[in-house]
């Protein structure tokens, strides 16, 4: 398989399939394939296996794309503006990722969705009870929003990061939530009640901008968006359906 990255902001991912090969990407992400790709959609992993997945924000059904004769040409599209990270997994190598991170894998790697360590981390969290696991090997492809940080940590190492900037990290890292100090800083900082807190060893992804932050901003920009209206209600009904990028 061979890929390149197109754009900045709303990125393209480009694949050249070999026959035998076979792409798993969530549902609605496809932007174009060649005539020669044969898609196959299924609740990979059983009924319990999709629920989870729809829990943790992922479609339900998965599609599979493999060529179905020589080489196949494959395009993937960004759900929001952000960016696409490609990642080589090795053998039993896992990410945990925010909820609706995945796009896209090679079909070896694997994906679940697991509770968080912590009842309190899921609740007060950012991330929700709910986390995508993607476990490989081999080449998995994630669209987070805004920019992208990585952070590698040392064992022991710890870093705070905002409850809604956390995109991903190492299995390796220990993720929890702690009250922000100060009563000042509760009321005046901006930064909400909680921070999420992550303990190395390992790698941490952080994003410049969480969808549910660019869905606020551009909600103050909607006509009629008073509390509880019709209007705000229309509103919400637009970004979600801007936001879900067409997902079936």
């Amino acid at each position: 398989m061979k890929y390149n990255l197109l754009g900045t902001t709303m990125q393209m991912l480009n694949m050249e399939l070999d026959e035998g090969e076979i792409i798993v990407s969530e549902s609605g992400r496809m932007v174009f394939m060649s005539d020669n790709v044969k898609m196959k959609t299924e609740a990979k992993g059983g009924l319990w296996a999709g629920m989870k997945r729809k829990f943790a924000g992922e479609s339900f059904f998965l599609v599979n794309f493999s060529s179905a004769a020589g080489k196949a040409v494959l395009s993937f599209g960004s759900e929001f503006p952000g960016k696409i990270i490609p990642m080589k997994l090795a053998q039993s190598e896992e990410i945990i990722a925010q909820k609706d991170a995945f796009l896209c894998s090679e079909n070896s790697v694997t994906m679940d969705a697991g509770w968080t360590r912590k009842i309190g981390a899921g609740f007060l969290g950012g991330e929700g009870l709910i986390l995508i696991k993607v476990k490989g090997p081999g080449m998995a492809f994630f669209n987070v929003g805004g920019e992208i940080s990585e952070i590698k940590l040392e064992a022991g190492q710890k870093i705070r990061v905002d409850t809604g900037n956390l995109a991903m990290f190492d299995a390796s890292v220990q993720y929890d939530v702690e009250r922000v100090k100060g009563i000042k800083n509760i009321i005046w900082g901006g930064e909400g009640l909680f921070l999420a807190t992550c303990t190395g060893p390992g790698r941490v992804w952080v994003q410049s901008m969480p969808v549910s932050e660019l869905a606020g901003k551009l909600a103050e920009y909607m006509p009629g968006r008073g509390r509880g209206g019709a209007g705000g209600v229309a509103a919400g009904a637009i970004l979600g359906g801007m936001l879900a990028g067409g997902r079936r």
